[in-house]
């Protein structure tokens, strides 16, 4: 009797491990399929950004924050994880400007290739029109000397080829 009892109990023990290690290697391919995509983005911004604007000191990439939205109860969320990366665009050692990226507005999940993919979207007009409004936005309150120094960021042919760029795809669960 004793001997059933265990054999029966390690049987559930054994489902009860693989269970959990599938949830949690189903999580860790979702994570890295965020990562991928953020990836993406940061590469992109980034690259734009150092060829395409002088005055710009630093890039630092804020990893990639994820707002898990699927319940324990409910299941799935129809909406998705919210996912998003931050970037602080450094005008000098202590004056940034931050801007946002998230996952499904600047890309798209394309079945057949099994990745994310850049869209439509991410274009140098939106990326122009988003630095300009971040900028603005970073500026709204500072004295004029301070605002200043971000006239320094503007639109070149020079870039900033000295900006110290630092990508982060470190996943982080967002709070509120």
């Amino acid at each position: 009797m004793k001997k059933k009892l265990g054999f029966i109990l390690v049987i559930i023990l054994l489902v009860a491990f693989f269970v959990a290690g599938k949830k949690y290697m189903d999580k860790k391919a979702i994570e890295k399929s965020y990562q991928d995509g953020i990836e993406l983005i940061q590469n992109y911004v980034t690259d734009y950004l150092v060829k395409n604007y002088e005055g710009i000191e630093k890039i630092e990439w804020q990893g990639v924050g994820v707002e898990w939205r699927s319940s324990p109860v409910f299941g799935g969320s129809i909406l998705g994880n919210y996912v998003v990366s931050d970037v602080k665009v450094f005008v000098s050692s202590d004056k940034f400007f931050t801007m946002d990226f998230t996952l499904t507005e600047k890309l798209e999940y394309d079945q057949n290739l099994k990745k994310y993919v850049l869209t439509d979207y991410m274009n140098p007009s939106n990326l122009e029109s988003t630095v300009e409004m971040e900028i603005g936005n970073a500026t709204r309150e500072l004295s004029e000397k301070n605002k200043l120094r971000f006239k320094k960021v503007k639109k070149s042919d020079k870039g900033s080829p000295n900006a110290q760029i630092i990508l982060n795809l470190d996943i982080h669960e967002l709070t509120y």
